[in-house]
């Protein structure tokens, strides 16, 4: 059980699903479906009690190419950097040649507005911004589906005492974490950027020569024309003369609802089993750090729902088979998926603050999640060694979903939900991409549904199919392209 069952459903959307199946046409079997010969099966959208569509339909979008801007952003901030405040480090310390602070000194020093460039790739399903200045962070993440914000923006950049400096700024967004564990060494300060234009693509890549290795770390930012996802491509050089040991860890600070995370946001993780890196120490119903947890079900609490963590919470999902992993907000029906090569990706880490006030790290009642990424290491315990003249590089996209739910499979083509039911099953899709087409539904392998399409990224799919009398056997949702190729397949 992946514990949706949890989930607190508003009464609108209770009340639509009983008006489906009062409205579902039924029809009787044929002796086609009951030997299993393919035939579309009657089907009604989700709608609401006044008939109209519980999602609404959006205006057609155009795709086109993808463009740049240039602009600023100005945010308050805390003189962490002032030269009374600052703490030099000398050869021993572990983060030398970066400096500590004096933290004291910072928060007696008035707050000062800073502005940073932005640099912004749009196309026409989502805006990426980037502030090369702040340690070449992706800042903010539209949808434009939804009008939404994906990632948190602390509106003052205010030092915590985390990290291994003993200062980490909480500013949000993505940021790039190097060499270390953790927020990494080197995210506070400018980063150099280049952007390119190529054929229907346009791109940002954002990099650092880091002080302790000497080695080059960024990453490349990539939109296309077509697709809702954007293309993100780390990568480490090591021009040096020797080995390094190191560790790349992308962290997104996601805060879907409003810069904010509400109780009914939920961790889409398709494992059985995630590792305790980190938790409150009254939270003795947990395991210590290191040690496995049950997922998404430990000790009669599903951790999936954020609503259900009493205390802060850190874990590691290594080696994820499905190659999908996501996070997805039920109360503002907002998520994010992100789809990487399992071969490349040892590292998924994930948590949230739960009970951690607000203020040790900003100056409202903002809060975020973490979901955390690496194609170099599994956890925060391993170092890997990169040799001198080599480089290491890997790919990852991520998309924003909407009115969609859980999903339960997700690739670059779209996200999948198939929720069986007494009657038949629930099937829910967003594609990243205009998709021609087929949705087919199987029982017991063979077809005995299907919906044309094509399907748009702006129009999340709701459909919801009666089993007819005598059509017994597994279900399996399928999309289609063109060539009857799958596309996206899932079966429970």
């Amino acid at each position: 059980m992946r514990g949706k069952s949890q989930l607190f459903f508003p009464f609108v959307l209770g009340l639509s699903l009983f008006v489906v199946l009062l409205l579902v046409v039924q029809l009787p079997p044929t002796a086609a479906q009951v030997s299993g010969t393919p035939e579309p099966v009657a089907y009604l959208p989700l709608v609401l009690r006044d008939g109209t569509p519980a999602t609404p339909t959006p205006p057609p979008i155009e795709p086109g190419a993808p463009w740049i801007e240039q602009g600023t952003i100005t945010i308050s901030s805390y003189q962490y950097d002032h030269p009374d405040c600052v703490i030099a480090t000398s050869p021993g310390d572990f983060v030398y040649p970066y400096p500590r602070i004096n933290h004291d000194c910072v928060f007696q020093k008035p707050r000062v507005d800073r502005t940073f460039s932005a640099i912004t790739l749009h196309n026409s399903y989502v805006a990426m911004t980037v502030l090369p200045e702040l340690g070449g962070r992706l800042y903010r993440w539209q949808d434009k589906i939804t009008g939404r914000q994906l990632l948190y923006a602390n509106p003052v950049l205010k030092p915590t005492a985390w990290g291994w400096r003993g200062w980490w700024l909480a500013s949000g967004g993505i940021e790039w974490a190097f060499p270390t564990d953790e927020h990494g060494l080197n995210e506070y300060r400018p980063w150099v950027f280049a952007t390119q234009a190529v054929s229907d693509t346009m791109s940002i890549t954002v990099s650092d020569v880091e002080d302790q290795t000497g080695m080059t770390v960024g990453v490349t930012i990539t939109l296309d024309a077509d697709h809702t996802y954007m293309t993100l491509m780390p990568f480490v050089v090591n021009d040096t003369a020797v080995s390094h040991a190191y560790q790349y860890w992308l962290n997104a600070m996601i805060a879907l609802g409003d810069n904010t995370t509400n109780d009914q946001t939920e961790f889409i993780i398709p494992a059985t089993q995630v590792q305790v890196h980190s938790r409150d120490a009254a939270a003795t119903y947990l395991p210590t750090a290191g040690n496995f947890m049950n997922w998404p079900e430990h000790n009669g609490r599903f951790f999936n729902i954020y609503g259900t963590w009493d205390y802060y919470l850190g874990f590691f999902a290594p080696n994820l088979s499905a190659g999908f992993t996501g996070v997805y907000d039920h109360t503002v029906q907002q998520g994010i998926v992100r789809v990487f090569d399992v071969a490349q990706m040892p590292g998924n880490k994930y948590f949230g603050p739960a009970n951690l006030e607000p203020n040790l790290y900003t100056i409202d009642d903002s809060v975020y999640v973490e979901m955390w990424s690496s194609g170099v290491t599994p956890d925060f315990w391993t170092y890997v060694s990169l040799d001198a003249g080599q480089s290491k590089s890997w790919t990852e996209r991520w998309y924003p979903v909407s009115q969609l739910g859980t999903f339960d499979m997700a690739n670059e083509f779209g996200a999948l939900r198939l929720d069986e039911t007494s009657t038949g099953a629930e099937i829910g899709l967003q594609v990243t991409a205009v998709t021609t087409g087929t949705l087919s539904l199987l029982v017991d392998g063979t077809q005995v549904a299907s919906w044309p399409g094509p399907f748009v990224p702006e129009q999340t799919v709701e459909l919801v199919w009666e089993r007819p009398s005598g059509v017994d056997g597994p279900i399996t949702v399928q999309l289609l392209d063109e060539q009857d190729q799958v596309l996206l397949q899932f079966a429970p």
